[in-house]
């Protein structure tokens, strides 16, 4: 039987960094972006509509939802899948607390302009004053990221900042182990692999920018003045000491 956990860190704090050590691990396996989130918005529809309410037999309906996990999940060999997206939005949380799962939430962080200028400085909009926007929109890759953290750290949950998946490495993927209650494994942190699932690997030149790309030869801290790749204007509007305390 298999354990899920979720991983629902913010974009470009290491999500796929983390994913990529923790793989090493063959009892472990840490996805790319999770496709169920959006297999239950398609779903949960169906309890309103005509068919369901001139028939309503929830049971069967319920054993399609809370099969969801087991059912895609059935051909991965780890015992231990962590599951990443935006899990503590409202409609995905509570899809996960009506499966009765012992829920753990790993969430990475790292200040938003930092965060911002990481997408800026991969992306190379034209326009990089829209596309902050874009992205801290409620429905945004950040935005969307930070009202799922607000949920999650009133639930269980580890709180890794970037900071220190990228310079206390070792303490922090011993954490990991420690916060999921799984037996410790001897990684490497050097000569990394790009992250590949069952040999399925990010196609992410159908994006913007090569976005789940590593830097294989060792673990590193990417450190970026803001200034140099963000308008004043957008420094101002979303400058925030929210993630620093982490």
């Amino acid at each position: 039987m298999k354990k899920y956990f979720f991983l629902a860190g913010l974009p470009r704090c290491g999500n796929t960094l983390l994913a990529s050590i923790l793989n090493q691990n063959p009892n472990i396996q840490v996805t790319a972006n999770s496709l169920l989130p959006e297999i239950f918005l398609a779903l949960k529809p169906l309890y309103q509509s005509l068919i369901f309410k001139n028939f309503p037999d929830s049971k069967s309906l319920d054993n399609v939802i809370h099969n969801i996990f087991n059912n895609y999940y059935q051909d991965w060999k780890a015992p231990y899948i962590i599951d990443r997206s935006y899990w503590g939005t409202p409609c995905n949380l509570e899809f996960l607390k009506a499966l009765n799962f012992d829920l753990k939430f790993i969430i990475l962080v790292r200040p938003v302009l930092e965060i911002l200028a990481s997408f800026i400085k991969i992306e190379k909009p034209r326009n990089i004053e829209k596309r902050c926007d874009e992205l801290m929109a409620d429905e945004g890759m950040v935005g969307k990221a930070i009202l799922s953290y607000k949920a999650l750290k009133k639930e269980n949950c580890l709180i890794i900042h970037y900071n220190q998946l990228t310079e206390e490495y070792k303490d922090t993927v011993k954490k990991v182990y420690q916060f999921l209650n799984i037996p410790l494994w001897g990684h490497r942190f050097v000569d990394l692999d790009q992250l590949n699932i069952n040999g399925i690997s990010y196609n992410d030149p159908v994006l913007s920018a090569p976005l789940h790309f590593i830097k294989v030869d060792k673990i590193k801290k990417i450190s970026y003045k803001v200034e140099e790749y963000l308008p004043v204007n957008i420094i101002k509007k979303y400058e925030s000491d929210y993630f620093k305390s982490h």
